[in-house]
């Protein structure tokens, strides 16, 4: 069958969300409760789900995501159509060697949070540090549900998939952020890099590339 993403970039939009109390527990570093009603202090779980609440009004998740043949493995990098110099580096030569195919991702989830999150900084700093939180793992929620998409396209024509690695981990540097997001033309969900420090705006945004590996 055809590859849908091969042919240009495919763009998600208002991706549906649910925010997991645990999933945001971790985030914040609280190990032992399983949900809001676990923990020992009432304020606590009250300006924990404060946040969460508001963030339910804030988010609002976007994503593109293009897949491209790959056509040459180098001991350096992998070179796909479209981009000689974008997946550099020893681990992902690893990662795609045996790869047919790769699929570049990006995600966000909408300007709304991060915004908030800034005004609070300058008026309560504890609920700023809260909706960060909150925030910052919906980043990575959004990119597990791009990541299942791309999953069923890679499946469904007849291929396994990688595991997803993101830009600026390893030695897969985020100079390269720019260059991956021209090539899922991410301008159609409003995301760009800051020009020095090649950080996502807006920020919880997340990157990555997923290989199409032969069976």
């Amino acid at each position: 069958m055809p590859i849908r993403s091969l042919a240009g970039a495919v763009v998600l939009r208002n991706i549906p969300f649910t925010i997991d109390e645990k999933k945001v527990l971790r985030e914040l570093r609280i190990p032992k409760a399983g949900s809001l009603a676990e923990l020992d202090s009432a304020v606590l779980s009250r300006d924990i789900k404060k946040a969460i609440d508001l963030a339910y009004s804030l988010i609002r998740g976007q994503a593109c995501y293009r897949t491209f043949r790959i056509t040459e493995v180098r001991p350096d990098r992998i070179v796909i159509e479209g981009s000689e110099a974008l997946l550099a580096g020893s681990n992902m030569v690893k990662l795609l060697a045996d790869c047919d195919y790769a699929t570049l991702m990006a995600c966000h989830i909408g300007e709304a949070l991060p915004a908030r999150v800034e005004a609070l900084s300058a008026e309560n700093l504890a609920e700023a540090f809260y909706l960060e939180r909150v925030g910052t793992w919906m980043a990575d929620y959004m990119a597990d549900a791009v990541d299942r998409v791309v999953e069923s396209e890679i499946v469904k024509n007849g291929y396994e998939r990688t595991f997803r690695y993101a830009c600026g981990y390893g030695d897969w540097a985020l100079s390269h952020q720019p260059e991956l997001l021209r090539l899922v033309e991410a301008e159609k969900i409003g995301l760009t890099t800051m020009p020095e420090s090649h950080i996502m705006i807006p920020r919880m945004a997340v990157s990555a590339v997923i290989g199409w590996k032969r069976r």
